[in-house]
């Protein structure tokens, strides 16, 4: 899937636009071009397959290699811990968990 990036004080800056490379309730994996510094807070925006609208959610960038870094989402609201467990369950249909 591909996410924006925005930085979490100025959300209305230019967003930067990474793919994700692993999802789960609690973080995303992603690839980014451009440098981002462990520590940053951010706001990542995605849509899910089939769902219910953009989710914008609060993340903080945990580690990095290269240019695949980890993203801890924070303060989360339940909608949106829902609707990503709602599109994890449909793939373990599709894939092994």
């Amino acid at each position: 899937m591909r996410a924006k990036l925005r930085p979490w004080e100025t959300p209305d800056e230019a967003a930067s636009v990474v793919r994700t490379f692993e999802l789960s309730e609690g973080g995303m994996s992603i690839y980014a071009g451009e440098t981002l510094v462990v520590g940053t807070r951010l706001i990542a925006e995605f849509s899910l397959p089939n769902g219910k609208g953009l989710l914008k959610i609060n993340a903080i960038v945990r580690n990095r290699r290269g240019f695949r870094c980890g993203l801890e989402f924070v303060d989360m609201a339940e909608y949106e811990r829902t609707e990503i467990c709602r599109y994890l369950s449909t793939l373990a249909d599709v894939i092994e968990i």
